[in-house]
C-alpha cells in the first residue's frame, strides 16, 4: 500500500517566498495587468495633466481641432510607448503581436467585414440616442472631441491622420496585438475583451455602444485570421462604408435633436433595415473567415508552426498586483471624466 505523501509545511517564510512575493513583484512573463498597468495608468496621468492645464495659459481651445490633436497625439504615443517597453522586455516575438500572413482571400473578406460594421455601428449608436432621448435621459458628453468646423486641406489631412489612420494602426496593435497576445488562448477570452478594453480606453460615453460593436468584428477578424492587420484593414473598410454610405445611413447627431418626437420615421426604419442588412452580411463574412481558420489550424497541425502558438501563460500569473492597480486607473478615467 502506498504511504500518502506528506503535506507541506505552511511556514510563514514559504508563504511569504510562495504566495505573497509572488502576487507583489512584477511578473517574469507578460500578462494582462502589466499591459492594463501601462496603457491606463499612462491615460489617466495625461487626462489628470489635461484637466488641470488652464484654458487661458493655452494659444488654442482644448475642443478645438488642435486640441484634440495634442490630446489624442499623446494617449496614442503613450499606447505605443507601453507596447514597445513591454515586447522589448519579455521579448514578445512579432508574430505573437502582428499574427501572420492570411493570405489575399483573408485580407479581402477583414476588408468587406468593415462593410457590417459600420452598419451596425450607425445603427446601434440611433437607437441608443433615440432610447437616450425616449427615457429622458441625458446624453453622455464626450470627453475627447472638437468642436470646430475644418474645410482647409491642412486641417483635412490633419484629422484623416491623427482621428483615423493613426488610432487605426496604434490601438490595433495595442489591444489586437499586445493585449490579445498576452491572453489565454479561447475565443471566449480573446474576442470580448479586447474589444471591451478598447472601447474603454476611448472614454467616450455617446460613442460607447457603437464603438464595442466595432471592436467586436475587429476581434472576431483578428482571432479568425490571426492577423493584426486584417483587423487594422476591417476598420479601413469601416471607414471607407462610411464615407460612400453617409447619404444612406445617417449616424444621428445627438445635438440635431431634442426629444424622441424630433426622430424622423425614416431615420429609425433606415437604422433597423441596416442593423438587420448588417448582421446577415457579417454572418456570410464570418462563416467565410472561420472556414479559413480552420485551414489554418490544419495546417499548423501538419507543420508543427511556431507561428500558430500562442504564448504560455499559466493563468495564475495573470493575477498580479499590476492588475488590480491596472483595473483601478481604469475606473478613475472613467470616474474623472
Amino acid at each position: 500500500m502506498q504511504e500518502p505523501s506528506p503535506r507541506k509545511n505552511l511556514s510563514a517564510g514559504s508563504v511569504l517566498s510562495d504566495y505573497i512575493l509572488p502576487f507583489i513583484l512584477p511578473s517574469s512573463i507578460p500578462n494582462l495587468g502589466v499591459v492594463l498597468l501601462g496603457a491606463f495608468g499612462l491615460s489617466y496621468l495625461l487626462q489628470m495633466v489635461w484637466i488641470r492645464i488652464p484654458q487661458e495659459k493655452l494659444f488654442f481651445s482644448k475642443t478645438s481641432l488642435i486640441g484634440y490633436t495634442l490630446i489624442t497625439l499623446f494617449r496614442l504615443l503613450a499606447l505605443l510607448l507601453v507596447y514597445v517597453l513591454v515586447t522589448e522586455h519579455y521579448k514578445v516575438k512579432e508574430h505573437h503581436t502582428w499574427g501572420r500572413n492570411p493570405g489575399l482571400g483573408g485580407f479581402f473578406i477583414s476588408f468587406l467585414v468593415g462593410v457590417p460594421a459600420m452598419l451596425l455601428s450607425a445603427s446601434v449608436h440611433n437607437f441608443f440616442i433615440y432610447f437616450e432621448l425616449r427615457m429622458e435621459n441625458p446624453i453622455p458628453r464626450q470627453f475627447y472631441y472638437y468642436v470646430t468646423s475644418e474645410e482647409s486641406i491642412y486641417g483635412v489631412l490633419l484629422l484623416l491622420v491623427i482621428g483615423i489612420l493613426l488610432p487605426i494602426l496604434i490601438e490595433e496593435l495595442f489591444f489586437r496585438g499586445l493585449l490579445y497576445a498576452v491572453l489565454p488562448d479561447r475565443w471566449w477570452i480573446r474576442i470580448p475583451l479586447p474589444a471591451l478594453l478598447s472601447t474603454l480606453f476611448a472614454i467616450n460615453r455617446l460613442e460607447f455602444p457603437a464603438l464595442l460593436v466595432i471592436g467586436l468584428c475587429c476581434s472576431c477578424v483578428r482571432y479568425l485570421t490571426d492577423s493584426t492587420l486584417c483587423s487594422c484593414l476591417t476598420r479601413i473598410g469601416l471607414f471607407c462604408a462610411r464615407t460612400l454610405l453617409s447619404r444612406i445611413i445617417t449616424i444621428q447627431d445627438p445635438d440635431a435633436v431634442q426629444n424622441a418626437m424630433d426622430y424622423t420615421r425614416t431615420t429609425l426604419y433606415a437604422s433597423l433595415i441596416a442593423l438587420v442588412l448588417g448582421v446577415v452580411m457579417l454572418i456570410v463574412l464570418i462563416k467565410q473567415m472561420h472556414i479559413l481558420h480552420y485551414l489554418q489550424k490544419n495546417e499548423d497541425l501538419k507543420c508543427e508552426s511556431e507561428e500558430g502558438k500562442a504564448l504560455k501563460i499559466p493563468l495564475r500569473e495573470q493575477f498580479h498586483l499590476d492588475l488590480f492597480f491596472g483595473i483601478a486607473f481604469l475606473i478613475l478615467c472613467w470616474i474623472m471624466s
